[in-house]
């Protein structure tokens, strides 16, 4: 899956191995850590953005709609 992470995260996998993503990365991470309810919910919160496609524009929409979500999420937190 291809990412542009907002956060620094370490994402434990079932068998004990750590894949850390480091923040502001922008590039294809793993299958299996891509499918962690811990990756899917960074996704939903907007901590992780995932593109269409690896095209600029397409980076650059999905980075503000991930900035969108995670504004909306501090809003329901107030």
């Amino acid at each position: 899956m291809f990412i542009c992470s907002k956060a620094k995260m370490s994402v434990r996998l079932n068998d004990g191995r750590v894949f850390n993503i480091p923040r502001d990365y922008v590039g294809e991470i793993p299958e299996e850590v891509a499918n962690t309810w811990f990756v899917q919910a960074a996704i939903k919160s907007g901590d992780i953005a995932v593109p269409a496609d690896k095209k600029d524009a397409n980076i650059e929409a999905a980075g503000v709609e991930a900035k969108e979500k995670k504004s909306a999420q501090r809003k329901k937190l107030k």
